[in-house]
């Protein structure tokens, strides 16, 4: 995947930009391809192939309150992890015993409640405590669209691939104007659903193909 990655980054007809829920130097880090756009945190933070981006309402301060709040919220309670991403803090229970996942829902409610300026964004068996600043993956991801657009030659296609909820949003804010994947069987937004990784791969390797 990174190949084929790395060969549609460095094509003159292609934008590439990858968005995710983690911090954006773990995602660049793991995605390791260069003249991509990246966007951390849900697209509250944006750098590379030129851009760069921090949302300018997004407070650390408060997002460490949630930290601490959360650590003691699920103190003893097997399975639990929190992870620190600057401007998020999430929260994620993969491990928990099924038995016990209501008292983590329990404890991320109380917790919201505590700090009304952050949203809680469900994710697969992860919440993400982020600024509530009114900006998720749609608005990111039109905020690097009008931008790349520009840059490209001839008439640009907008595609987007997501596996997660959080992709549901940008599902949304892309409707009629993009090519969206959904991948994984689940409720979409989405105008195509492919069953895996693997569907993904080549329909990225088609266009790569293609645009010899």
């Amino acid at each position: 995947m990174r190949a084929t990655l790395a060969a549609l980054a460095v094509h003159p007809r292609v934008g590439l930009a990858i968005l995710s829920g983690r911090a954006l130097g773990d995602v660049r880090r793991r995605v390791g391809v260069s003249r991509v756009v990246y966007g951390g945190c849900h697209g509250l933070e944006i750098a590379g192939a030129g851009l760069a981006f921090r949302h300018p309402a997004a407070r650390r301060a408060r997002v460490a309150a949630a930290r601490r709040l959360l650590r003691a919220a699920v103190r003893g309670l097997p399975g639990v992890r929190l992870e620190s991403k600057g401007l998020a803090v999430s929260l994620h229970y993969r491990h928990v015993a099924a038995a016990r996942v209501d008292e983590v829902r329990e404890a991320v409610a109380h917790v919201a409640r505590r700090v009304p300026d952050l949203a809680v964004i469900a994710g697969h068996r992860v919440f993400d405590f982020v600024p509530r600043v009114g900006w998720d993956k749609g608005r990111a991801v039109r905020w690097i669209a009008r931008r790349l657009g520009p840059t490209l030659p001839g008439r640009v296609t907008l595609l987007y691939v997501g596996d997660d909820t959080t992709d549901e949003a940008a599902f949304a804010a892309l409707r009629g104007r993009a090519v969206t994947v959904r991948v994984g069987a689940a409720p979409t937004a989405a105008d195509h659903v492919v069953r895996g990784v693997r569907e993904v791969h080549g329909l990225l390797r088609w266009i790569a193909g293609a645009l010899v």
